[in-house]
Parts: C-alpha cells; structure tokens; sequence
C-alpha cells in the first residue's frame, strides 16, 4: 500500500506539472452562490488532520493524524494516507459535475484546521471513510446541500442526508441543475464496460 500512495502521488505531480490534471474550472457556475452552509461542532473524538491533496471529488490526502505517528513508526508507514468521504459519493472527476466537486472540495478544506471523525476506529487508515469538519462546519453535510453529492441509499439511511438531498433536488443546485445525471457507481460501471469492449 505504501508503494501504491508513493506512486500515486509521483503520477499526480508529474501530470500537474505536464498539464494533463489541469483543474479546469468551466464549472464553477454550478458552485451555488450563496453557498448554503451547514454548521456543526465537531465531536471531542474527533482527529485533527492537515489536507495534502484534493485527489478527487470524493478522496483526499491527508497526513496521519499525530496520535498515531508512533504506531507509525512501528509499523513502518508513510506519514499520509488516502481517506474517502463517509454518507455520500460526488461525481468523477470525469463525469458532469466532477470538476466543480473538486473545486468545491478544495475550497472547503484547504487551509483549513480540519477534524475528521472517522467510521472505523484503526492505525491503518487506508483509504478509510471519515466524516470531515472545517471552521465548525460539517463538510459532507454541506457538499450534499449544495447539490454536488449523492446518496447511495444501499449504505446511507441518514435522514439528515437525505432531507438535504431533497432539498438541493427541488432547488435545482449543482449537479441537479443538469440534465441526464447518473449517479458515480453507475458511471464507473458504464466506463469500466466501455473500456472492456474498446479492448
């Protein structure tokens, strides 16, 4: 796994640096304005964590969060780790909408003191499902507001969530201003046939 984020984060800086990841910002009308904020104090177990990297609409890099820089060390891991949004999925970056998820998800958590509340309790951390909080506001609840989120009803029965969805539904916000959306998972999948029957 450690060869994998080494890798990963090589690609990343070498595609910045030849233009091919080049954050295209066409999108940014879908970026409500005023952007619907959802305020909420992070609970006491919450972790502070320092954002390295927006990968996609929907993961992150972060560094370990210091509690466990000793277990770190034991363990013999990198100080980062890749961590993905808990209760909801935002478009690829590939799809409609993708780009202002990015730009929306950069905004929110960059240069900010973030608390991540994290699904599972673990030293591993890999590609691990958190909860993220920024400036007293709760990330992923706003991203849903703000019509740049979906739910995925199969592993998400918070009415929160859903109440929101709705909302940014009825109103037209974000990806739901466009027509034809589909959901990621169902993307990925459409992608993954096209690929197969291309080969």
């Amino acid at each position: 796994m450690d060869w994998f984020i080494l890798i990963l984060i090589a690609f990343l800086i070498i595609a910045r640096i030849l233009g091919f990841y080049k954050k295209d910002d066409s999108e940014n009308y879908l970026i409500n304005r005023p952007w619907v904020q959802c305020h909420e104090s992070p609970p006491r177990h919450a972790f502070n964590i320092k954002v390295l990297k927006v990968i996609t609409g929907n993961s992150l890099l972060a560094e370990l969060p210091k509690e466990f820089l000793e277990e770190k060390k034991e363990l013999n891991k990198e100080p980062f780790f890749i961590l993905r949004l808990n209760h909801i999925e935002m478009p690829e970056y590939t799809q409609r909408g993708g780009r202002a998820a990015v730009l929306a998800f950069e905004g929110l958590l960059i240069g900010k003191e973030v608390k991540a509340v994290f699904q599972h309790s673990t030293i591993y951390f890999e590609e691990s499902l958190a909860t993220l909080y920024a400036d007293d506001r709760n990330v992923n609840l706003e991203l849903t507001a703000n019509g740049l989120a979906w739910i995925n009803k199969k592993y998400n029965k918070n009415l929160a969530y859903w109440k929101l969805l709705q909302k940014a539904q009825i109103k037209g916000f974000g990806i739901w201003s466009l027509n034809r959306n589909i959901p990621p998972w169902k993307y990925r999948k459409y992608s993954l046939s096209n690929e197969q029957r291309q080969h």
